[in-house]
């Protein structure tokens, strides 16, 4: 999906950004890992993780959904 060999960064981060559009999307070019942090933390979420990191674009869409499933 976001991952693929063809894709850019830039290409990546922007699907990213339309999938979860809560969450601000990071890509270090120095480390080469993808970060996504949201806020304004609600009640609803406080309990939830606020930021995730993973090392793939693919990677991180499936921590977000994972922390984003049952809201």
């Amino acid at each position: 999906m976001v991952n693929a060999p063809d894709v850019s960064v830039e290409e990546a981060k922007a699907r990213l950004r339309d999938a979860f559009p809560a969450w601000s999307i990071i890509h270090t070019r120095d480390t080469g890992r993808w970060w996504a942090t949201r806020g304004p933390l609600t009640r609803k979420i406080l309990d939830r993780p606020s930021d995730v990191c993973a090392d793939t674009a693919e990677e991180l869409a499936d921590k977000i959904r994972a922390v984003t499933r049952d809201e």
